[in-house]
Order: C-alpha cells, then sequence, then structure tokens
C-alpha cells in the first residue's frame, strides 16, 4: 500500500476509517505510517499520524514497541498536527523509565510556549498527569503551570486544566 499516494489527498471519514483498519491489521502497515509521521513535512506528516493514533485506538498497544523512538523524535517533529496525534497516542502508555524526563520537560515546554496549539498543550498537560502518579513531586509544577496559563489560553484548556487540578486534589 503506497501511503504516500493515498495521503496527498485528504482522506474522507469512510478512507480514514478503512484506512485505519488497514493499518491495525498490520505491524508492517504501522511501521511505515510512523516512518512517515516522524519525517515527512505537512500535510503528510499530520495525516499519517491521524491514522496513526486511530490505529493504535482501535488495536491497543500498535505503538507499544516504538514508544522510545517517538519520544526521542519529539523535539525535532516539525509538524503540530503530527504532534497533536502523537501525543494523543502517548497518553495511553506507560512510557520507558529512561524516556520519561524528555517526555515530561517536552510536555512542559509545550505547555508554557505559544507557539503551540491548545490540543497540543492539552495532551501534553494529561501526560504529564500521568507522570505525577509515579511522580508526585511533579504535582505542584503541574498546578503552578497551569494556574499560570489559564488566563493565556482557551476555554478548552482551562476546562481540562481545573480538570486535573482537581483530580491532584483528591488524590
Amino acid at each position: 500500500m503506497d501511503f504516500k499516494t493515498l495521503l496527498i489527498n485528504f482522506p474522507s471519514g469512510a478512507e480514514k476509517d478503512l484506512f485505519i483498519a488497514e493499518v491495525g491489521r498490520s505491524r508492517e502497515k504501522f511501521q511505515t505510517l510512523l516512518e512517515l509521521t516522524l519525517y515527512e513535512k505537512d500535510p503528510l506528516a499530520w495525516r499519517a499520524a491521524w491514522i496513526l493514533d486511530g490505529s493504535d485506538e482501535q488495536q491497543p498497544g500498535m505503538a507499544g514497541s516504538s514508544l522510545s523512538t517517538i519520544v526521542q523524535r519529539l523535539p525535532r517533529l516539525e509538524s503540530k498536527g503530527a504532534l497533536r496525534s502523537l501525543l494523543r497516542m502517548l497518553c495511553r502508555y506507560e512510557i520507558p523509565e529512561d524516556d520519561q524526563g524528555l517526555l515530561v520537560d517536552l510536555c512542559f515546554s509545550y505547555m508554557l510556549s505559544e507557539l503551540y496549539p491548545v490540543a497540543v498543550k492539552v495532551h501534553a498537560m494529561q501526560i504529564i498527569y500521568n507522570h505525577t502518579l509515579i511522580y508526585p513531586e511533579l504535582k505542584d509544577e503541574l498546578v503552578t503551570v497551569i494556574e499560570d496559563q489559564v488566563d493565556n489560553n482557551t476555554v478548552g484548556f482551562k476546562s481540562r486544566g481545573m480538570r486535573i487540578i482537581r483530580q491532584l486534589e483528591n488524590r
């Protein structure tokens, strides 16, 4: 399957579902899409990531063996759309210990930067929250960053941020 050609045109909802199902049946196709996501430019990168995330959501664990590769590539990723989908996917996983520090640092920088869309910030916030379950010392920093950023972001950011703060307070 030539994904580059297929993804050049924006897939419709039905085509997207077909792509997701096809990729979900093949680890090889998943890896091919991952390469497009990590190394191509937009619009190919974000379209590949969109399908990749959907495939992993329908077939949990597809990205499990590639987590370290994904995390290590994030600092050089140019596509904000691909970043959004990859972070959304990473929210579903326990990250390898060797990659946790880098991922958490990146997520804090995404939350603090004006360069990233709210969807990236919200998924970054969720990843950090997930890591507060392992590293409770991150809790205060996460709360501080959320409270600091609430006025600089959208209602969606505020809503998710306040929900995460409540979850942290109730633990």
